[in-house]
């Protein structure tokens, strides 16, 4: 198990990080959510040892025995096409970068060429990486950080600029790896994909987390009864300006955080036409919007 234990981090008067404490089990997968600049990249470089923090530590807990984590205990997916050399084939990055892991190509290589036939690319082995996909080249390195054998994974915005197809493939990839016992921390603005691959989120905003849980339970417990309306056209936004409960979920769909003696004391109010009512909870995107507000678009 990894575990972050009240870690600070200061840039100068910028307090980048304050007391954060996160927990990375085998087998499951870690949504960590917040705005720019709210402090995920600088908690992820704290974790690899890029940074050092002002206070707390990062440990990897085996058993009893408490120690500090190696850098090659962690594969790593940045964000953006930052993760391999675009003019170099996908087996010259790989021996490429597992020399610098000081890994032999008799190593490396059969471990590359077997996550590349799991992903469907053994045939792209020798083509340039400029030459292949967006998705194609997340795939290619996420099956070179398997490949130096890492206990756990670190991505960040694995799903950007992928087409649909291409995200739900990952999102299948990162199902199935979780259930081999990888632990993965993902940071995404995709808030639909860490919904569906996520066991537990945290929530983070100006260096602190927020809220932290298992993600279908802090769903529910936000939406106490819940209830989710359809209605006749789109007017979502000025139902949810009505009363605080209310959340919403798209033009012509809100929720109501609350029991069904206050809604139904609040629909005689509803501008238009309700078309259906139902038991239901949240989106993720809708928790993450009210919990580190709409808007918040430091740089960072």
């Amino acid at each position: 198990m990894l575990e972050v234990r009240e870690v600070y981090k200061r840039f100068g008067a910028l307090e980048a990080l304050k007391g954060v404490s996160l927990t990375l089990r085998p087998g499951e997968i870690l949504g960590l959510l917040g705005p720019n600049g709210a402090g995920k990249t600088t908690l992820i470089k704290v974790i690899l040892g890029l940074l050092l923090p002002e206070a707390g530590e990062v440990v990897v807990v085996e058993g009893a025995r408490r120690r500090r984590p190696q850098g090659h205990e962690f594969g790593v997916l940045l964000e953006g096409s930052r993760n391999l050399y675009v003019n170099l084939s996908l087996l010259e990055n790989a021996l490429y970068f597992g020399g610098i892991r000081g890994l032999s190509p008799r190593f490396i290589r059969p471990r590359f060429e077997g996550w590349l036939e799991r992903f469907g690319l053994r045939d792209r082995l020798h083509a340039p990486l400029a030459s292949l996909s967006r998705g194609m080249q997340q795939k290619g390195a996420l099956a070179l950080a398997l490949s130096l054998e890492p206990r756990f994974l670190l991505l960040d915005e694995p799903t950007l600029g992928l087409d649909p197809m291409s995200r739900r493939e990952l999102e299948e990839i990162l199902l199935a790896l979780k259930g081999e016992g990888w632990g993965i921390l993902l940071t995404s603005h995709d808030l639909g994909t860490v919904e569906r691959v996520s066991d537990r989120v945290a929530f983070i905003r100006g260096g602190e987390i927020l809220r932290e849980g298992r993600t279908q339970a802090l769903l529910s417990e936000w939406a106490g009864e819940g209830y989710v309306l359809r209605l006749g056209g789109p007017f979502g936004e000025r139902v949810a300006r009505l009363d605080g409960r209310f959340l919403l979920e798209g033009p012509d769909r809100v929720v109501f955080l609350g029991e069904w003696e206050a809604l139904k004391a609040l629909l005689p109010r509803l501008e238009g036409e309700v078309l259906e009512i139902s038991r239901g909870v949240p989106s993720l995107e809708a928790l993450f919007l009210r919990l580190v507000g709409e808007g918040d678009g430091r740089p960072g």
